[in-house]
């Protein structure tokens, strides 16, 4: 015969362990032991193992369930069980008496032991008696694969899930765990966990003693809640779609970390990865759906107030209320935009997160490379104080940003205050103007820093975007502008830049030579030229007022065609 349960209380780990009840059953032979962090776990159990319990799998369950699942381990036929009180699970005395009334039925013992004690502190002597040290991390390696597999099929969504999971695994190896996106936000963790992270210049891959599918770094960090201590934290990082990595963050700050550790984080990130999958099929589906209401609302393409009503009650935002639609994008200083696709995949991402992130209860729409966002306004605040809110806002969107990349800045374009959603279409058209208008200005100058151009400060602008033909816009531009926009084209670029850049300057040939670093000599020379092209008058107010407008409709007319 192998190890018995009363032998099994002759190990070490066991010298304060009580014995509940049960005691007809300590000759039962053990075949084994494993862990009940969930409730259908049972369904796992072959039989003859010593059972470890805290209540976690039960702390929710009716007294019927907690009877149908003993049910089910009596035709078990356990070996022995070995319990921990903590106060997070309801009726916990009610479901202990229960526990003994069964063990004196079935001559199953039931022992306690402190509750500082882990599982893997008493499973490790146990396995290492019945098995050899190969055998030993397969049967852990099992029953940590079992508790996570039980999780995933209890009902549940949403960060929730996630939080079932990471509770587990913080129950299995005694140390504190946190999940964070590939924008390194917090999204779920276990008490005492880190809610921020950073992977260090000195981290270092870790192996597990095992083949992994995914990539492991240890690290040391310094935690400072009290006195200062130094730990090994361990990360873990895998990718759920192509644009979307996580990282499980461990951080030994209890215990030191250990083999059976690994085995248990191993199973934890397949469990998380399944769920964390499903989420986002199913957020996909969700998006998707919201993706059309939100173009026909946004495009004006309802049939009636009837129909808008029903599609917009599935958005779960008032009919009625004040709204606006502020559009945001990405402008990289260096190229102008992305050179590879997938980078603007990434950015694209990291910038819709950010934006959901810092605005909250916001309907958000991907647009290719530009992030829609209808928000709900409220008439009790006052113009200045949303203006002041929102540019507070997007700073810290464009923080975030830089975070990843430094090069790139944020533009946001801002429609009207509409009343219903029935003018949503007004309030959109005006920001994708605006949005238009951003890179327009920006060129004008390039020491003003416009992340944000509200339609209604745009002024006469507004008018030139009503024209819907560069030939229509054509008839804005002055004819001198026109002489040379038709110039030599090797000639024409330097020119038209050198005029922009003369009459941003305030007509100053210093500063003009200095922002295109060129002799000022040479930007005498060119503006000369200019003049005699053109015939413009540098010394009229208006003609040059008409210039400067000229050049800015030129832009707007290069963009069309692109």
């Amino acid at each position: 015969m192998g190890l018995s349960v009363e032998e099994m209380l002759n190990i070490d780990i066991f010298s304060g362990a009580k014995l509940l009840g049960g005691a007809a059953g300590l000759g039962n032979e053990i075949k084994g032991a494993t862990i009940i962090e969930a409730p259908d776990i049972v369904k796992f159990i072959s039989g003859g193992e010593v059972l470890l319990t805290r209540f976690y799998a039960f702390q929710f369950c009716t007294s019927e369930e907690f009877d149908s699942y003993f049910r089910e381990l009596a035709q078990k036929r356990v070996s022995a069980i070995v319990i921990k009180r903590g106060n997070d699970v309801d009726d916990i005395e009610e479901k202990v008496k229960y526990i003994l009334e069964f063990a004196e039925e079935y001559a199953v013992p039931v022992l306690e032991v402190a509750f500082e004690l882990s599982f893997r502190e008493i499973l490790r002597p146990i396995l290492e008696r019945l098995f050899n040290e190969e055998v030993r991390r397969l049967k852990y390696f099992k029953t940590t694969h079992d508790n996570f597999t039980a999780l995933s099929f209890l009902r549940g969504s949403g960060e929730d899930s996630l939080q079932k999971i990471l509770d587990v695994l913080e129950k299995l190896i005694g140390n504190p765990a946190a999940l964070f996106n590939q924008n390194m936000d917090y999204l779920a963790g276990t008490e005492g966990s880190a809610q921020k992270m950073a992977i260090s210049d000195n981290a270092e891959e870790y192996q597990p003693q095992f083949y992994s599918n995914y990539t492991y770094l240890r690290q040391k960090v310094t935690l400072t809640d009290e006195e200062p201590k130094v730990c090994d934290q361990y990360v873990v990082k895998w990718r759920i779609m192509y644009n979307r990595r996580v990282y499980l963050v461990i951080t030994a700050s209890n215990s030191q970390f250990g083999d059976m550790d690994d085995i248990a984080v191993e199973n934890a990130v397949t469990a998380l990865k399944q769920e964390m999958f499903r989420q986002h099929t199913v957020e996909e589906l969700e998006e998707k759906f919201q993706n059309d209401i939100i173009t026909q609302i946004l495009n004006g393409n309802f049939h009636s107030r009837k129909e808008l009503e029903r599609e917009v009650k599935r958005l779960g935002i008032p009919v009625d209320a004040n709204y606006r639609v502020l559009i945001f994008k990405l402008w990289n200083e260096c190229t102008g935009g992305f050179e590879k696709l997938n980078e603007q995949f990434k950015f694209d991402s990291i910038l819709r997160d950010a934006v959901v992130n810092e605005f909250g209860d916001v309907r958000v729409r991907n647009d290719v490379d530009q992030v829609i966002v209808i928000q709900q306004i409220y008439p009790e605040q006052k113009q200045e104080d949303y203006r002041k809110e929102l540019k507070e806002t997007v700073e810290k969107i464009q923080k975030r940003i830089c975070q990843k990349n430094k090069n790139l800045k944020v533009r946001a374009g801002v429609g009207k205050e509409v009343e219903g959603v029935f003018k949503l279409s007004d309030s959109f058209k005006e920001a994708r103007d605006s949005l238009e208008f951003i890179g327009i200005f920006k060129e004008r100058s390039a020491e003003q820093n416009h992340h944000i151009v509200f339609f209604s400060d745009m002024g006469i602008f507004k008018l030139l975007c009503k024209a819907d033909n560069p030939e229509e816009l054509y008839e804005y531009i002055p004819e001198s502008l026109q002489k040379l926009l038709h110039y030599k084209k090797q000639q024409r670029q330097e020119l038209i830049l050198t005029l922009n850049t003369y009459l941003d300057r305030n007509q100053n040939l210093t500063k003009t030579a200095q922002e295109l670093f060129i002799h000022y000599k040479t930007a005498a020379y060119r503006i000369d030229r200019i003049v005699k092209i053109t015939g413009i008058d540098m010394n009229n107010a208006s003609e040059v007022l008409a210039v400067r407008i000229g050049l800015i409709v030129h832009r707007m007319i290069e963009n069309m065609k692109r």
